[in-house]
């Protein structure tokens, strides 16, 4: 087997690495310009690598580190990732690559490595076993054919908007809600609700700065990401992501207001974003829960979703005494 050489990539090898990406794994296919976009606006207070491997002057795969604050993280964790090419599929090879990028979290001082793999990737799933990452979490996946049940949920939806109307909550697109305060306020309501997704390590609160950028990417158009109002204060969204160049239509987030459980929102909201893709066009969609997301999972089985393979979450414990 050739060496594989490993160099930093650079912001230019945004369409590269997404690529790569894309040829590594095709159940989730990467847009180009939403890869570039968080490239070039990172999060506040992440550390992060990215490189590109080559092998006889080809690029083979993607691979990058990332990491929080670790102040935020007592168990110091790092995600590494690793995206090979199908066609460069070897286990030796995937071994060495998992091996190199888990050596670059270790040396960013991590106590504990993130990883994560298709429930359909043997080699990956085989390789991690292998090099001591041990299943943690499963990330389920759904698809929703919209050609088979769009006329049920838009009619799904529309019987959803009177019964909030009915209980005093109007469903909006956000470019139609009049506020000029109305980014800070979705932003509280995600800090509030984001908590409440099942996970084993912490989710760090996004800074206002990140989750204002998020919400004017191109992949995520105003008129398409509905919010539940109470007045003029939010108690819910849920919005899908529409890739500029190409790949499927995800759900991007469906939320409630913790005080506000319980009355249909998160599933009178959902339906407001299917029944417009419906209306656009759009084929199917899908979306991705936590396994141990009761609520949305139940949701999801109701709209009409069926199976697809998930993601099986990994750690593998680095170092002891994280907090020492």
């Amino acid at each position: 087997m050739s060496a594989v050489l490993y160099r930093p990539a650079e912001l230019d090898d945004a369409e590269l690495a997404t690529n790569l990406m894309n040829s590594a794994y095709s159940g989730m296919e990467h847009d180009p310009i939403i890869t570039r976009l968080r490239w070039e606006w990172g999060r506040t207070g992440y550390s992060i690598g990215r490189y590109i491997a080559e092998q006889d002057r080809k690029p083979i795969a993607f691979l990058a580190w990332t990491h929080g604050p670790w102040e935020m993280l007592p168990e110091r964790h790092c995600e590494v990732e690793v995206w090979l090419d199908r066609q460069s599929m070897d286990r030796r090879l995937l071994s060495e690559l998992w091996t190199w990028i888990s050596a670059r979290g270790v040396d960013e001082d991590a106590g504990l490595l993130l990883a994560y793999a298709a429930e359909d990737e043997p080699e990956m799933l085989d390789v991690l076993a292998e090099l001591n990452y041990e299943r943690a979490r499963l990330e389920k996946v759904w698809e929703l054919d919209l050609d088979a049940h769009g006329p049920r949920l838009v009619a799904g939806a529309a019987e959803a908007r009177e019964t909030m109307d009915a209980i005093g909550i109007k469903l909006v697109p956000f470019a139609s809600w009049d506020d000029p305060d109305k980014v800070h306020k979705l932003h509280e309501l995600n800090v509030i609700t984001v908590q409440d997704v099942p996970h084993s390590l912490p989710i760090i609160p996004e800074a206002y700065a990140d989750f204002e950028k998020r919400v004017n990417a191109p992949d995520r158009p105003h008129d398409r990401l509905w919010v539940a109002l109470q007045g003029n204060v939010p108690v819910g969204m849920s919005y899908l992501k529409f890739p500029p160049v190409r790949g499927t239509v995800w759900t991007g987030y469906t939320c409630s207001h913790p005080d506000f459980r319980g009355r249909g929102i998160a599933r009178a909201i959902k339906l407001q974003s299917l029944a417009q893709a419906v209306q656009l066009g759009v084929p199917v969609v899908r979306t991705d829960n936590d396994s141990e997301n009761a609520p949305m999972l139940h949701i999801n089985e109701r709209l009409g979703y069926v199976r697809r393979p998930g993601f099986v979450e990994h750690h593998k414990r680095v170092r002891d005494n994280v907090n020492a």
